[in-house]
């Protein structure tokens, strides 16, 4: 990982961690990667997403670049566009999931995949000097790219059945779904039951989307739908309801499309991509069913890669990014439910994602120094004791904020939560002391 780029972009509080000036040098630092490239920009529904994104777009212009501006797109609509019209790069002005107060910037290379760590080091070696200018007439222009309408018509043609006679309830997060999910079912003739689809800006995943799915539950249950599919604040992740209430994650979405896949012949290398923690009943899963599982370190992009080396057509992250390589080279969580939703008008999603899991605890420790806090000797020895008792235990720090990550899985819950609960204790006490 790369000194501003986590593992998914640069993000943090806009205006404090995450200001104009950075944008700028983010967009400056593309115009010196290659001379006067094409950049697609897209934002999510945030209040700081214009200020950044203008930012971006002056800071490749000043280089001599070209940008398509897209407005308010969904993080796959960036990347789809990007391939399309065969652009150079494109950014995305997201911070995907986290609270509406934190901003971010992705960046995707000409292939619509997130930009390589090469190329990432590159620009924030550009950022960390001076700018450069083009000539007052050689400066790029600002244009509009209009990209929402494909993108829509391509999801749309990605479903090779009608969903009438099917209810769909819809969460779309306060952010960059909410014009175009909803859309897009009902071109397919399914009856819609939306919400979360407020552009305000200031509630985007605020007690609702893919994090909140006790919202998607209550919805699903109330319209009476057949599924109900709650995303993100920039759409690339999905967390799906069946008909009786039962949240499905992205572990659970991942086996249903790999058991479709290797049922119906069009499976052609009988692996899966997953992470560190892909839920092992996924695994086992998978196994019987002759399909192996490679594990990446978390981060959508980790999951990319290990897809296009293996030949991988299905991958994905329990918090639900899933890639189905077939029709996007990133994860997408409208193209996602769609594909989903296509496989419920044949079979209740209850008894598609009928799988048995392994219990699991998550829990998140804020940090001052993430790096330090891992690196302590003593918390390391802690935690090999600690995993004694369970079947894993990961300890990470977060690619995206200033915490870390703690995982555990067992056979009982209480095993989970024990180990977890010893361990951020641990740390929380190493950091006030």
């Amino acid at each position: 990982m790369s000194a501003l780029f986590g593992t998914d972009g640069i993000r943090g509080v806009a205006g404090e961690e995450l200001t104009s000036r950075t944008a700028f040098a983010l967009g400056n630092a593309l115009s010196r990667l290659k001379q006067n490239p094409c950049v697609i920009v897209g934002e999510d529904t945030r209040v700081s997403s214009d200020m950044l994104a203008l930012a971006l777009a002056a800071g490749v212009a000043s280089g001599g670049g070209e940008v398509l501006w897209g407005g308010v797109l969904p993080t796959a609509a960036v990347s789809y566009c990007v391939a399309e019209r065969k652009a150079d790069f494109g950014v995305v002005v997201s911070a995907s999931h986290n609270p509406a107060k934190y901003n971010g910037l992705k960046v995707f290379a000409s292939d619509g995949r997130k930009l390589p760590e090469k190329q990432e080091k590159r620009c924030e070696h550009y950022m960390m000097g001076e700018y450069a200018f083009a000539g007052p007439l050689s400066m790029g222009r600002v244009r509009p790219l209009g990209g929402a309408e494909g993108y829509a018509a391509h999801l749309a043609a990605c479903c090779s059945r009608p969903l009438k006679g099917k209810k769909f309830a819809l969460d779309c997060a306060n952010g960059a779904a909410g014009k175009i999910a909803p859309e897009v079912f009902a071109r397919l003739g399914a009856e819609v039951v939306a919400s979360g689809v407020n552009r305000g800006g200031l509630d985007v995943n605020e007690g609702c989307g893919a994090l909140h799915p006790e919202r998607i539950r209550a919805m699903t249950l109330e319209s009476g739908a057949d599924a109900g599919f709650a995303y993100d604040g920039d759409a690339d992740r999905l967390v799906a309801c069946d008909e009786k209430g039962n949240i499905v994650d992205g572990d659970k979405i991942l086996c249903i499309f790999a058991a479709r896949m290797q049922a119906d012949g069009s499976m052609r290398e009988s692996v899966a991509v997953g992470t560190t923690h892909t839920n092992t009943g996924a695994e086992n899963f998978l196994k019987k069913l002759g399909i192996r599982l490679i594990r990446t370190d978390i981060g959508d992009k980790y999951v990319a890669d290990a897809m296009q080396k293996s030949g991988a057509q299905i991958g994905g992250e329990q918090s639900g990014h899933i890639i189905l390589s077939d029709y996007a080279v990133t994860g997408d969580g409208i193209l996602t439910s769609v594909k989903l939703a296509e496989l419920v008008a044949e079979k209740k999603l209850s008894r598609l994602a009928d799988i048995r899991m392994l219990p699991q605890y998550n829990a998140s420790v804020r940090v001052k120094d993430k790096v330090r806090v891992l690196g302590d000797e003593y918390l390391r020895g802690f935690i090999d004791r600690a995993r004694r008792g369970v079947s894993r235990l990961v300890v990470r720090a977060s690619g995206t904020e200033p915490v870390v990550r703690i995982f555990a899985e067992a056979e009982s819950m209480k095993q989970a939560r024990s180990a977890v609960e010893r361990v951020r204790a641990e740390i929380q006490a190493a950091e006030e002391g």
